[in-house]
């Protein structure tokens, strides 16, 4: 391994979200392994600290007129910060635009993935975006030249490199753009012991920010069609805060009693041990970390088939898959069917803590190390 130092560029240097979580625990897993890794970023709220690791906060940008404007501006800020932090082996981006990068680990789906999988309504709605907002269409330039500057790129599963490869034919082209999937692992940041579910009850989780990408909708109005069948259940809402617009619709539909917003959590662990099933019917899901770190709970995970996650789980096994991600009476049947088959659920939630315990963060920085070497051997091979 000839690469050796690493900077690693990203917004806010955290141990706490989901893309924020992955980098964070991408960049220890690389410091345990001996590499040198210098984060750039607009905010630093980690506290980690080791010999080979230096954190050069830019600062955040003044700009906040409009969203392209902020983003263009922290655009320049960062590649900028970059251009002067010094020289490195290689550059790594966690998804965020900057002209200099040799790899880039996308964490979000391109803004095409929501008109190939929402309702025609949304899908036209999404395309009117695309074309007439500029924050979107922003987004569409960055990404596109996060694509064709990079020497490799990864994803975190192989519905979103497919969605990617869709939505910039160039990846395609020959020679076609080297891509390596790249799972996120189970384990929070600071992971307090696990006691999985002892009771098995018929309490449900959300854990997401997104009420329509996420799939909230669709689980509120399957949790509609369970209480309409005079089913007794819990759904815990985690990750949104409840507006005066969430009692209203719950009220019309009937939920007041069944469903509790959580708002954002810090702690996850005692988040996951409330409930007994994990429910994530994304649109548009890039993996979904909240089902895996759940199953270390022994909850037992209820997945769109467009969710990266459902990649690593097997249906009937140690999860079920929900085959039609807009289909809120499909989604209430499988719930039911765990409600009515204690066993079932019994059986599940072992298997899915026996593969959660497969799923770890080892596994991310190998196969970040796989693409550094691609990466280094085409800077190698142009110099």
């Amino acid at each position: 391994m000839s690469f050796n130092h690493i900077a690693m560029v990203m917004r806010q240097f955290s141990a706490q979200g989901g893309l924020e979580l992955y980098a964070y625990k991408l960049v220890e897993g690389l410091l345990a392994k001996g590499l040198r890794i210098s984060v750039i970023c607009q905010q630093n709220d980690s506290t980690l600290a080791a010999e080979n690791l230096k954190v050069i906060s830019i600062g955040k940008q003044a700009c906040s007129r409009n969203k392209w404007q902020r983003m263009q501006a922290e655009y320049n800020s960062i590649s900028q910060g970059l251009a002067q932090a010094g020289d490195f082996d290689l550059i790594h981006s966690q998804h965020y635009p900057v002209a200099q990068a040799d790899l880039v680990t996308f964490h979000n789906h391109s803004t095409k993935q929501l008109s190939r999988k929402g309702f025609p309504w949304e899908k036209l709605l999404n395309e009117s975006k695309r074309s007439f907002a500029k924050a979107y269409k922003l987004r569409d330039e960055f990404d596109d030249l996060l694509c064709r500057n990079a020497s490799c790129l990864l994803f975190p599963s192989a519905v979103m490199q497919k969605d990617f490869y869709m939505t910039y034919p160039s990846l395609l082209a020959e020679p076609q753009k080297p891509y390596v999937i790249s799972a996120p692992g189970a384990d929070l940041a600071e992971q307090s012991d696990i006691n999985t579910q002892s009771e098995l009850g018929t309490n449900l989780l959300f854990v997401g920010r997104g009420f329509r990408k996420k799939g909230l909708d669709v689980l509120l109005a399957a949790c509609q069609n369970l209480s309409a069948q005079k089913r007794s259940f819990k759904l815990f809402i985690a990750g949104i805060r409840k507006k005066p617009i969430d009692d209203l619709r719950l009220a019309f539909m009937g939920l007041q009693d069944h469903v509790q917003y959580l708002g954002f959590q810090k702690d996850m662990n005692s988040v996951y041990e409330k409930a007994s099933i994990i429910v994530l019917p994304s649109r548009v899901e890039p993996f979904g970390m909240a089902p895996i770190q759940a199953m270390r709970h022994g909850l037992v995970p209820v997945v769109s088939n467009t969710s990266g996650v459902a990649e690593v789980l097997q249906d009937q096994v140690d999860s079920l898959i929900l085959q039609d991600h807009l289909s809120a009476t499909e989604l209430s049947s499988l719930l039911g069917k765990l409600m009515d088959d204690k066993n079932l659920l019994q059986s599940l939630a072992q298997q899915a803590t026996k593969t959660a315990a497969t799923i770890n963060w080892d596994n991310t920085v190998n196969s970040t190390l796989q693409a550094y070497a691609i990466a280094w051997k085409i800077k190698r091979s142009g110099q």
